[in-house]
């Protein structure tokens, strides 16, 4: 009878080592996966001018003058005829974000009038987000959305003989951004 408890208990464990051997093998299986993935940057950007809207200027008392006018969807003009009694002119241009998703970071960088008369002019340009300039564009267009371009002409010091036809300009970047 011993023997046979004996021998019972062995076939015991080994029926429990040949199985706990057999589930840890069929358990154990390992899958792995590495992977690339891609895109391809074609979304649309398009940053312009609203060529439907109309510029806005301060008025000035003859013979002093500005005007402003869109050439198309990517220039703009600005003519100033300052005096002693208007110093400072001002133009307001509407920009538009057409992008589908994308927004814009603008940034304007002026190119002064130089040469002989660069001291009688002071230009800034400067975007906000409401069209009477109130507010400053801060952090980036979003898709869809519209800024103002403000340019502002100061005569800085009265000349003595007139001066004709000086040049400048404005340069806006548009950086695209993730919306």
């Amino acid at each position: 009878m011993q023997k046979k408890r004996t021998f019972a208990i062995m076939a015991i464990l080994i029926a429990v080592l040949v199985l706990g051997v057999g589930y840890a093998a069929i358990a154990n299986v390992t899958l792995n996966l590495n992977g690339q993935a891609s895109i391809k940057a074609n979304a649309d950007f398009t940053v312009v001018y609203d060529t439907s809207h109309t510029v806005a200027t301060n008025t000035l008392t003859s013979p002093a003058s500005v005007a402003g006018a869109y050439t198309n969807t990517s220039t703009a003009t600005m003519t100033v005829t300052l005096d002693n009694a208007n110093k400072t002119a001002y133009a307001i241009y509407k920009v538009d974000n057409t992008s589908s998703e994308l927004a814009a970071q603008l940034s304007a960088s002026v190119t002064p009038v130089s040469g002989t008369y660069a001291s009688y002019f002071n230009i800034t340009a400067a975007y906000y987000s409401d069209a009477a300039c109130n507010t400053a564009l801060t952090g980036n267009l979003a898709h869809g959305n519209s800024a103002y371009l403000k340019v502002t002409v100061t005569l800085t010091k009265a000349p003595i003989e007139d001066v004709a036809a000086q040049t400048f300009s404005v340069t806006t970047t548009a950086v695209a951004q993730e919306a």
